[in-house]
């Protein structure tokens, strides 16, 4: 009987895999990296006000920043460009509470504008106090001793004037004492909430937060509104 021959057997072949297209690709790699980077940056931050903290400005380093942050000097140069420059970061993310969003003047931060009624406008909270006390401490040291980070300083301090100058133009009219323009009332909102008066009561007379926090609003409120 003659034999008869088996069909071929065919293998089947496995199924392509689909890539992502070139664009996607690169869009991936962006999002990773920029990921990357603000990690970085966080550390860094991190890093420096912990140094600044401890040490002051005069006496911190970049290599210990470095250390602490887990990178390399050179990174930090890339990243933070120097210690100044960290410093000036330190502070606006303490204003701002993000790491990439840098103060502008003429801007108030949104923790002092997230509320304003009148009772809330000319508070400037709490938060915002215990978040920028290292910044303000290491600023007052450093600008006694570098003529650029003074100059900052007081860069930044014309800045917190305009903030305050901005949102008093949103209190609603006669909320404030009579005879008190937003102008004044302004002012004397910075200068009550003053990092100068910060130091002297939390880190010389021993207030606590709250304690803090009770007497900038009971100043503010017996110095700006007017009577209920």
């Amino acid at each position: 009987m003659a034999s008869q021959d088996k069909p071929a057997k065919h293998k089947r072949q496995p199924e392509a895999t689909a890539e992502p297209p070139p664009a996607r690709r690169v869009s991936r790699q962006r999002e990773a990296g920029e990921a990357t980077r603000r990690e970085t940056r966080r550390r860094l931050l991190a890093a420096a006000r912990a140094e600044f903290a401890e040490r002051g400005y005069a006496a911190a380093t970049v290599i210990r920043i470095a250390e602490r942050a887990g990178v390399s000097v050179q990174t930090l140069y890339n990243d933070g460009g120097s210690k100044r420059n960290l410093l000036r970061a330190v502070m606006e993310s303490a204003v701002t509470g993000d790491d990439d969003i840098p103060m502008v003047a003429g801007q108030p931060p949104a923790v002092l504008t997230a509320s304003l009624d009148p009772g809330d406008a000319i508070d400037p909270r709490r938060l915002l106090a215990e978040r920028a006390a290292v910044g303000w401490q290491t600023y007052a040291g450093g600008a006694a001793v570098d003529p650029d980070i003074a100059a900052d300083w007081q860069r930044m301090n014309q800045m917190r004037r305009q903030a305050f100058g901005v949102m008093f133009t949103r209190i609603p009219a006669g909320a404030l004492r009579p005879g008190l323009t937003p102008a004044a009332a302004a002012d004397t909102a910075w200068a009550i909430a003053s990092p100068e008066i910060h130091d002297q009561l939390v880190r010389h007379a021993g207030y606590s937060y709250d304690q803090l926090e009770d007497w900038v609003r009971a100043t503010l409120t017996a110095a700006l509104l007017a009577d209920p």
